[in-house]
């Protein structure tokens, strides 16, 4: 286990974007795998394995972003202080939580072949109430990770608990069945 945890360590510093990236695609589709069988109680013939491997590039795709975004709130400052840690949480909820959200859910559908009406639904009967259930989890995560957490470490904190979140975030864009055409 130690060597698994020192070439994670050697890895994450010599290479953190293509670390994040690989960590972030198997930790998404993991959590549609457990959204799939967990939530939709689907028997494993039943999981649709390309459904995965489209909300695994998602996460592909997600990792390098998320690298790059702790470094820019590293540069509203680095010392562990309310004022900064509140910043960096305000700054990381109010402009990346938005983004990121809309952005997992409209690709999620996009990969699934929908059309833009169908989109447009899914994320009009989704996307506040996803928005509002991710306040109640990542502000604290992420005071966590602000406080604790070494920076190349930072991606890694929010995928483990982003497995949860994952599977919320998968049933509740992906699984369930596709949105009518309104």
């Amino acid at each position: 286990m130690a060597a698994i945890i020192n070439f994670y360590r050697f890895c994450s510093q010599k290479y953190p974007i293509r670390t994040n990236l690989v960590q972030t695609g198997v930790m998404f589709g993991l959590g549609d795998l457990i959204a799939q069988s967990a939530v939709e109680k689907r028997k494993p013939e039943d999981i649709d394995w390309l459904r995965t491997v489209r909300y695994a590039s998602i996460g592909c795709a997600l990792g390098p972003s998320l690298t790059m975004w702790y470094r820019t709130l590293d540069r509203l400052g680095t010392e562990i202080t309310v004022p900064i840690v509140t910043k960096k949480i305000l700054v990381d909820q109010l402009i990346a939580s938005p983004i990121i959200t809309g952005s997992i859910m409209t690709m999620s559908r996009v990969f699934s072949g929908d059309e833009w009406p169908q989109i447009q639904k899914k994320l009009e009967d989704n996307y506040v109430k996803v928005l509002l259930t991710s306040y109640t989890i990542w502000p604290a995560v992420q005071a966590l990770n602000f406080t604790i957490i070494p920076q190349h470490y930072r991606v890694l904190t929010v995928q483990i608990v982003s497995l949860a979140w994952n599977t919320y975030l998968s049933f509740m864009s992906v699984g369930g069945g596709k949105s009518q055409e309104p």
